[in-house]
Protein backbone atom coordinates (compact mmCIF):
# COMPACT_ATOMS: atom_id res chain seq x y z
CA UNK A 1 0.00 0.00 0.00
CA UNK A 2 1.32 3.47 -0.89
CA UNK A 3 0.52 6.06 1.14
CA UNK A 4 0.79 9.63 1.04
CA UNK A 5 2.31 12.20 3.74
CA UNK A 6 3.37 15.81 3.59
CA UNK A 7 6.90 16.61 2.57
CA UNK A 8 8.73 20.01 2.49
CA UNK A 9 6.78 22.66 0.75
CA UNK A 10 3.28 20.91 1.77
CA UNK A 11 3.63 18.68 -1.57
CA UNK A 12 2.29 15.44 -1.03
CA UNK A 13 5.05 12.22 -0.76
CA UNK A 14 4.39 8.83 -1.41
CA UNK A 15 5.07 6.61 1.54
CA UNK A 16 5.28 3.23 0.86
CA UNK A 17 4.77 0.18 3.38
CA UNK A 18 5.96 -2.30 5.17
CA UNK A 19 4.28 -4.97 3.19
CA UNK A 20 4.82 -3.35 -0.22
CA UNK A 21 8.71 -2.78 0.34
CA UNK A 22 8.73 -6.84 1.65
CA UNK A 23 7.37 -7.88 -1.55
CA UNK A 24 9.17 -5.74 -3.82
CA UNK A 25 12.31 -6.89 -2.55
CA UNK A 26 11.04 -10.54 -2.71
CA UNK A 27 10.91 -10.20 -6.36
CA UNK A 28 14.16 -8.78 -7.39
CA UNK A 29 15.31 -11.41 -4.79
CA UNK A 30 13.72 -13.89 -7.50
CA UNK A 31 16.41 -12.75 -9.92
CA UNK A 32 18.91 -11.51 -7.82
CA UNK A 33 19.49 -14.07 -5.37
CA UNK A 34 22.34 -16.67 -5.53
CA UNK A 35 20.66 -20.26 -6.29
CA UNK A 36 22.78 -22.03 -3.78
CA UNK A 37 21.52 -20.30 -0.96
CA UNK A 38 17.90 -20.71 0.92
CA UNK A 39 15.67 -17.70 1.49
CA UNK A 40 11.97 -17.52 3.17
CA UNK A 41 9.75 -15.37 4.95
CA UNK A 42 8.74 -15.43 8.62
CA UNK A 43 5.11 -14.14 8.45
CA UNK A 44 4.62 -13.18 12.10
CA UNK A 45 3.05 -9.27 11.54
CA UNK A 46 -0.51 -9.90 10.36
CA UNK A 47 -3.62 -9.48 12.48
CA UNK A 48 -4.97 -12.69 12.81
CA UNK A 49 -8.22 -14.01 14.51
CA UNK A 50 -7.33 -15.00 17.84
CA UNK A 51 -7.96 -18.77 17.63
CA UNK A 52 -5.09 -18.63 14.31
CA UNK A 53 -3.06 -16.36 16.81
CA UNK A 54 -3.01 -18.93 19.60
CA UNK A 55 -2.54 -22.09 16.97
CA UNK A 56 0.62 -20.57 15.61
CA UNK A 57 1.63 -19.60 19.02
CA UNK A 58 1.41 -23.08 19.75
CA UNK A 59 3.40 -24.17 16.72
CA UNK A 60 6.41 -22.36 17.95
CA UNK A 61 5.76 -18.72 15.93
CA UNK A 62 7.58 -15.88 17.81
CA UNK A 63 7.38 -12.52 18.67
CA UNK A 64 10.28 -10.36 17.45
CA UNK A 65 11.68 -12.73 14.36
CA UNK A 66 12.56 -10.51 11.05
CA UNK A 67 10.72 -10.74 8.55
CA UNK A 68 13.02 -12.61 6.14
CA UNK A 69 15.60 -15.16 6.70
CA UNK A 70 18.91 -16.17 4.36
CA UNK A 71 20.67 -19.68 5.34
CA UNK A 72 24.35 -19.14 3.75
CA UNK A 73 27.56 -20.91 3.08
CA UNK A 74 29.44 -22.53 6.45
CA UNK A 75 26.37 -22.61 8.58
CA UNK A 76 26.04 -18.95 8.59
CA UNK A 77 22.21 -17.10 9.01
CA UNK A 78 21.37 -13.86 8.17
CA UNK A 79 18.21 -12.18 9.66
CA UNK A 80 16.46 -9.14 7.89
CA UNK A 81 13.68 -6.91 9.46
CA UNK A 82 12.03 -4.90 6.67
CA UNK A 83 10.34 -1.07 8.25
CA UNK A 84 8.04 1.08 6.33
CA UNK A 85 9.98 4.42 6.64
CA UNK A 86 8.91 5.41 10.24
CA UNK A 87 8.74 2.34 11.43
CA UNK A 88 10.59 1.45 14.64
CA UNK A 89 11.58 -1.24 15.81
CA UNK A 90 9.54 -3.07 19.02
CA UNK A 91 11.08 -4.63 22.18
CA UNK A 92 10.93 -8.30 20.85
CA UNK A 93 12.43 -6.93 17.83
CA UNK A 94 15.54 -5.62 19.39
CA UNK A 95 15.54 -8.31 22.02
CA UNK A 96 15.97 -10.35 18.70
CA UNK A 97 18.69 -8.38 17.27
CA UNK A 98 20.44 -8.61 20.41
CA UNK A 99 20.58 -12.23 20.47
CA UNK A 100 21.13 -12.54 16.91
CA UNK A 101 24.25 -9.81 17.18
CA UNK A 102 25.71 -11.94 20.23
CA UNK A 103 25.45 -15.10 18.54
CA UNK A 104 27.43 -13.88 15.39
CA UNK A 105 24.67 -14.08 13.12
CA UNK A 106 24.26 -11.43 10.78
CA UNK A 107 20.97 -9.24 11.08
CA UNK A 108 20.15 -5.93 9.82
CA UNK A 109 16.95 -3.65 9.78
CA UNK A 110 16.23 -2.09 6.53
CA UNK A 111 13.98 0.90 5.57
CA UNK A 112 14.57 1.14 1.84
CA UNK A 113 15.41 -1.44 -0.77
CA UNK A 114 18.52 -0.10 -1.27
CA UNK A 115 19.38 -0.43 2.87
CA UNK A 116 18.04 -4.18 2.30
CA UNK A 117 20.63 -4.43 -0.95
CA UNK A 118 23.51 -3.57 1.07
CA UNK A 119 22.72 -5.71 3.67
CA UNK A 120 22.71 -8.54 1.07
CA UNK A 121 25.54 -7.66 -0.43
CA UNK A 122 27.33 -7.61 2.88
CA UNK A 123 26.24 -10.69 3.77
CA UNK A 124 26.64 -12.21 -0.42
CA UNK A 125 23.59 -13.46 -0.89
CA UNK A 126 23.43 -11.56 -4.24
CA UNK A 127 24.29 -13.01 -8.05
CA UNK A 128 27.31 -10.71 -8.58
CA UNK A 129 25.01 -8.73 -11.24
CA UNK A 130 23.44 -8.01 -8.58
CA UNK A 131 25.31 -6.47 -5.75
CA UNK A 132 25.53 -2.96 -4.56
CA UNK A 133 27.97 -1.13 -6.35
CA UNK A 134 27.57 1.51 -9.37
CA UNK A 135 26.04 -1.05 -11.73
CA UNK A 136 23.47 -1.88 -8.96
CA UNK A 137 22.78 1.33 -8.39
CA UNK A 138 21.68 2.05 -12.10
CA UNK A 139 19.30 -1.18 -12.22
CA UNK A 140 17.97 -0.93 -8.63
CA UNK A 141 16.85 2.97 -9.46
CA UNK A 142 15.20 1.80 -12.63
CA UNK A 143 13.49 -0.82 -11.16
CA UNK A 144 12.53 0.66 -8.48
CA UNK A 145 11.12 3.61 -10.03
CA UNK A 146 9.13 0.86 -12.46
CA UNK A 147 8.00 -0.61 -9.33
CA UNK A 148 6.85 2.47 -7.64
CA UNK A 149 9.10 1.98 -4.59
CA UNK A 150 12.17 3.72 -2.77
Amino acid sequence: MTRMSAGRGGGRKPTVSEHRLQTALCDYLMLAARPELHWFAIPNGEKRHIRVAQRLKNEGVRRGSPDLVFMLPGGKVGWLEMKAAKGRLQPEQEAFRDKALSLGHSWAVAKTIEEALAFLTSIDALKPAYRRGEDFRKAAEIYTTMMGVT
